[in-house]
């Protein structure tokens, strides 16, 4: 099972995003949320869960089939629309997608937290926010995680300018070209990041993740955020192993503006030299 968080307010993409969904954003022809699914069937998943909020319907009605519509498109003779519109409602289907409410807007921890209360064994997490076309780095996290049993994240350099907007682990090799991480700092003030090691958003969680996620949320002062990077250094406190796998595939980062605007163009350059699909 796939979790995916998208209950947050997309504060750096305000006004916009509090009418319209961050993860609704389009990359080609596809939202981001879209493009989340899309890699969770390229790895071989077969179920996933989206956390949302209760301001982002839209969320959902964008996977509910629209049969009004789609006969519509059907008698202007519009079949490559049609089946645009029909693959969100097929992908949800292949992929049994179900939904989570996260009530306020509480952090990303909180987010995996609620998701993961029915959970029986350990489970994977995909942040919308980068797509990613392959799928290469999702069988390295699943067979580190079935070797050794722990947690574990990937990883990429980014450039020390930008390393406030991430979670920033500090690592040392582990074997086989995995990391053992010594240090997790979630979004370090400019120029003061401990490495250029930035976490990227897809995760093994386990029960030892679940369980730190557990006791800081009954300890935490109320309405406050609980970070996920928190409770993986918890674990690190307590000298159990989190491990991470360096990630140097091909990217879309759609954090911010800036970076949205970034691979708008480039995704559409590929799909222009037909290395994509729009």
């Amino acid at each position: 099972m796939v979790v995916i968080p998208a209950a947050g307010l997309g504060r750096r993409f305000l006004p916009v995003s509090r009418v319209v969904a961050k993860e609704l954003l389009l990359l080609g022809r596809k939202p981001l949320v879209h493009h989340a699914l899309d890699e969770v069937e390229r790895a071989g998943f077969t179920s996933a869960t989206i956390v949302t909020s209760p301001s982002k319907p839209a969320l959902r009605s964008y996977f509910d089939p629209e049969p009004q519509l789609e006969r519509a498109l059907r008698e202007r003779g519009d079949l490559e629309t049609l089946a645009c519109l029909r693959e969100a409602a097929a992908i949800a289907g292949r992929l049994r997608l179900r939904f989570v409410e996260q009530s306020s807007p509480l952090g990303l921890g909180d987010a995996v937290r609620l998701a993961g209360a029915r959970q029986t064994g350990p489970f994977a997490v995909l942040l919308p926010d980068d797509v990613i076309p392959g799928a290469d780095h999702w069988r390295r996290l699943l067979d580190l995680h079935a070797a050794t049993g722990r947690p574990c994240f990937c990883v990429r350099p980014v450039p020390v300018e930008t390393a406030h907007r991430f979670g920033i682990a500090v690592c040392s090799p582990d074997g086989d070209g995995r990391l053992r991480v010594e240090r997790l700092v979630e979004k370090p003030p400019r120029g003061r990041a401990p490495s250029n090691l930035s976490v990227l958003g897809r995760y093994v969680i386990t029960a030892d993740v679940l369980g730190a996620l557990e006791r800081m949320s009954r300890g935490r002062v109320h309405g406050s955020e609980l970070q996920l990077t928190d409770a993986f250094a918890e674990l690190i406190a307590r000298s159990l192993p989190v491990l991470a796998v360096p990630f140097a595939g091909e990217l879309f980062d759609n954090g911010t503006p800036e970076e949205y605007a970034s691979s708008a163009a480039r995704y559409l350059a590929r799909v222009t030299a037909g290395a994509a699909p729009a």
